[in-house]
This record gives structure tokens, C-alpha cells and sequence, in this order.
């Protein structure tokens, strides 16, 4: 019906409106990409942390002070790794639009933090779920500081 000779005309346009021609917006695939940054950052981060603190023994961890050595910071410094890869990795003209960015760099450490305190509801107390959100938000801050300051050296 339609043929590759120049005088034909071209297929109508709602043929190209099916599954595999539909445009996708511009914005998904560099969202999906800073996504994924950001979850093999916080994977790879948090293993080196967990394995970290396998050595330290129990007797710390009673002391408020060395559980913020030990535990809290090496979760904000996981963090800001966290979202300063996905901030890095999400290019323009893609972060001009603050949600969008903001959801690309934030939606990752936010996830996990959500799973946590839904996984670990029974078991915490308020000092574990408060300073878990104390992390992603000092981090997720510290990141997007950053990440400012790198952008505006460019």
C-alpha cells in the first residue's frame, strides 16, 4: 500500500499513533538514569558502611556519642554520596524544572528511608526513625548544596 517510491504519499498520521510510535517525554529517561545512580550509589555505599561497622562491638553503640560517630554520619555521608550522584548525573536542560530535579536526586535516599521505617516499625524508637530522617534531610541539603556550588564552577 505504501511504497518506497517518492511520488506515494506517506502512511496517515494515526497510523503512527500506535504502541511502538508513541514520543515519550523527554524528561523520563534522564529521571529513570539519575534513579538508578542514585540506588547503585546507596547500595554500594551502605555495603561498605555495613561492613564497617561489623567490627564494632556493642559496647559503643550504648553511648549516644558513638552512635553518631559510628552509625548517624556514615548514614548522612551515604546520603549526600547518594544524591549528589543522581544530581551530577541529571544534566540540562532537564534540572531547570525544580520538581523534576528534586525528584531525581530525592526520590531514591526518600524511598529507602520509607521501606526502612515501614520494614522496622515495631523495633524502633524515636531516636533511630528521627535521626534516620535527620540524615535524608541533612544529606539530601548538603548534596544539593553541592551540587550548586560544582554546577556554578562550570
Amino acid at each position: 500500500m505504501y511504497g518506497t517510491r517518492s511520488n506515494q504519499a506517506s502512511p496517515p498520521a494515526h497510523h503512527m499513533q500506535g504502541w511502538g510510535f508513541q514520543e515519550r517525554p523527554k524528561w523520563f529517561f534522564p529521571l529513570i538514569r539519575s534513579w538508578a545512580v542514585g540506588f547503585v550509589a546507596l547500595t554500594l555505599l551502605s555495603i561498605v558502611v555495613t561492613y564497617a561497622e561489623q567490627g564494632v562491638f556493642d559496647s559503643r553503640l550504648h553511648a549516644f556519642g558513638w552512635r553518631v560517630a559510628l552509625v548517624y554520619v556514615p548514614n548522612v555521608l551515604t546520603t549526600t554520596a547518594c544524591v549528589l550522584a543522581a544530581a551530577r548525573v541529571h544534566r540540562d536542560p532537564h534540572r531547570d524544572s525544580l520538581p523534576r530535579h528534586l525528584t531525581a536526586t530525592l526520590a531514591v535516599p526518600v524511598f529507602a528511608l520509607v521501606i526502612s521505617l515501614v520494614n522496622g516499625w515495631g523495633a524502633l524508637d524515636a531516636e533511630v526513625g528521627s535521626m534516620m530522617v535527620a540524615a535524608v534531610l541533612l544529606g539530601g541539603t548538603l548534596a544539593l548544596t553541592l551540587d550548586r556550588v560544582l554546577e556554578s564552577r562550570r
